[in-house]
């Protein structure tokens, strides 16, 4: 015990001491200065991150068909009649078929040069940036102002053509939706293995509405390579029961494809008053603000996107 007391009066133990208690105090005086830089030399000197990359690739992804690369399916709008619902309701469809379904847009060179050079919209021209739109001049011999024009557009191989390698084309137009309260994807239905699925235009026949159609583009070529010509059968009266879509889901149901019945198809889209009352709750709608105008308030409940699409303004077929 003589030693401990001994210890604590001598002089070197006390200049230690005081040497010790003024370190502490110093170091504490500069941390409250800036403890952020105190703490940050601190995190420095127990982890060096010089070595490390901090560049993270915001464009990097492993998503099949992402931004822009056609692949086994691609969704494709033909519009030359530029409305301001035309982009969101693009948009729309980006954002609901998700990164894996490239876009394509169709239209004029005259309405490129008016509307899109560039867009108003900067969501709009990000996503042409980044490929995950891509817009498109059509030939100048098509005319889509008409529903004739559109007919022959979407009946000649040209666009089909186009979309190589898809197996699988999703068409949709500017009177069509798709919902985000949707049970299922388009992907589902693709899955499901389909030929052509859409609205119904007979309770028990084979035949579908075109204006939001998941097709099999390979078959569609087939049907052409073949010598058949939805123009000339039409102009010569051999075809006389309407456009390009009921004449190829008629050439398709010929030839055995996998077409889905009236009730299948509904969970796909509706557009009549007659498939609102069957189906509530479909994957989207087509034209319904034409067929079925009483009943938007019931479809806005299920698909509040509805609004987007809105009455078309084609020229009718004469």
């Amino acid at each position: 015990m003589s030693t401990i007391l001994a210890l604590f009066k001598s002089r070197q133990l006390w200049r230690i001491t005081s040497i010790l208690v003024l370190f502490f105090i110093t170091g504490a005086f500069l941390f409250a200065l800036n403890p952020r830089e105190a703490l940050a030399d601190k995190s420095n000197f127990l982890l060096d991150t010089s070595s490390y990359d901090s560049t993270i690739d915001a464009t990097a992804s492993t998503t099949e068909n992402a931004y822009g690369v056609i692949k086994d399916k691609v969704a494709v709008i033909s519009d030359t009649q530029y409305t301001s619902r035309l982009i969101p309701l693009i948009l729309h469809f980006h954002a609901i078929l998700g990164p894996s379904w490239p876009i394509i847009f169709y239209t004029s060179q005259e309405t490129i040069t008016k509307h899109f050079t560039p867009s108003s919209s900067s969501i709009w021209n990000r996503a042409v940036d980044d490929r995950r739109i891509q817009i498109r001049t059509i030939l100048p011999e098509h005319n889509l102002t008409s529903r004739y024009g559109v007919n022959l557009f979407l009946s000649r191989p040209w666009l089909w053509e186009q979309l190589a390698p898809a197996k699988h084309v999703l068409v949709f137009q500017a009177d069509s939706i798709i919902c985000g309260n949707g049970k299922m994807s388009v992907d589902d239905f693709m899955e499901e293995g389909w030929d052509w699925i859409a609205a119904t235009l007979h309770p028990t026949e084979h035949l579908y509405n075109g204006g939001l159609s998941l097709r099999n583009r390979s078959m569609i070529l087939d049907i052409l390579s073949e010598g058949n010509n939805w123009e000339e059968e039409t102009t010569s009266g051999e075809w006389t029961m309407g456009g390009e879509d009921v004449w190829f889901s008629r050439k398709m149901d010929e030839r055995g494809a996998k077409l889905p019945s009236q009730k299948e198809a509904l969970r796909f889209a509706v557009q009549h008053e007659w498939h609102i009352t069957e189906e509530k709750e479909p994957l989207g709608y087509h034209k319904v603000h034409k067929n079925a105008p009483g009943r938007l308030r019931e479809i806005e409940r299920w698909c509040p996107e509805i609004a987007l699409a809105a009455p078309g303004i084609l020229e009718p077929s004469t």
